[in-house]
């Protein structure tokens, strides 16, 4: 089941969004089954076998089908991948326990005690951390021109640094969002993909979170029906590509998800080419400080 809200933005004056929110991607495909498209002179139909008309390379799949296989199983190369960041996470510095000597403990270390000193128990510490649950909402629209593999390296590039922040302690509330807009509003999907109080599942949020087949196929399909959503030349731009809302999206996002809404743009993201981990972990860390 999903929420829809309509938003007449304070932070930007005049300027309206139409927000239709989920708890997990597979609830925006059984919408897209029972739904009809809206406006049947200008949507493609992205489930009919043709992609509207796009190719593998632009969409990132070959069907709909093919799409709705990596929603269930996950993109495997990329689960892959992020799997031995885990583990090398997990043998680095996020380690936050350690064992000591201790004069108290939960376990006696037997032949210090018979010898009678003092640390003669384990004890375990845990390194401290900042446990301030941030709400990232990656912005998951593309320009056209935009590659499919750079769209997948661009996702699986906030993943890797929400796994690591993670191994040192920091909670991510972690959402998709895709932004249909003009000038005067936009229509924006938006899909919970991670809550703050569970680990990554790697195969669950693979696709949903990098995979080009989500936004150019599940997401032009939930765009083509949603029911308040209206048709744009081009199916519009990004959010962040509108003028007069773009220097001000902090703002916006925390004005439509409460403060701790932390905005995330894929494009300008993918444009940071290399510096794109540093960013974001320089992000996440200063908005994960305790106030």
């Amino acid at each position: 089941m999903s929420v829809i809200k309509e938003f007449n933005l304070k932070s930007v004056p005049g300027y309206k969004i139409m927000c239709e929110s989920y708890n997990s991607a597979a609830d925006v495909v059984e919408d897209c089954k029972k739904r009809a498209i809206t406006n049947n002179k200008y949507f493609n139909n992205m489930a009919d076998g043709t992609l509207g008309g796009h190719d593998k390379d632009w969409c990132g799949v070959d069907s709909y089908k093919q799409a709705l296989k990596y929603l269930e199983k996950g993109y495997q190369p990329i689960v892959d991948k992020l799997k031995f960041a885990i583990k090398s996470n997990l043998q680095g510095q996020g380690k936050r326990i350690s064992f000591n000597n201790d004069i108290v403990g939960y376990a006696p270390i037997v032949p210090l005690a018979i010898m009678g000193v003092p640390t003669a128990m384990v004890n375990t510490y845990i390194k401290p951390i900042k446990s301030k649950v941030i709400d990232v909402y990656y912005d998951g629209t593309f320009s056209c021109g935009v590659k499919s593999d750079d769209i997948i390296k661009t996702g699986a590039k906030v993943i890797s640094v929400i796994l690591q922040l993670e191994q040192q302690g920091y909670r991510f509330n972690l959402y998709q969002v895709q932004s249909y807009s003009d000038k005067e509003d936009c229509d924006m999907l938006c899909v919970k993909i991670k809550d703050s109080m569970q680990p990554i599942d790697l195969k669950r949020i693979s696709f949903p979170l990098t995979h080009t087949g989500f936004s150019r196929v599940i997401g032009f399909d939930w765009y083509s029906k949603t029911p308040k959503g209206k048709y744009r030349a081009c199916y519009g731009h990004a959010l962040c590509h509108e003028g007069k809302v773009n220097d001000k999206l902090g703002d916006v996002f925390k004005e439509m998800f409460g403060g701790n809404a932390v905005y995330i743009s894929g494009n300008k993201l993918w444009r940071k080419g290399d510096d794109g981990g540093k960013y974001l972990q320089g992000v996440f860390t200063k908005c994960g400080q305790k106030a």
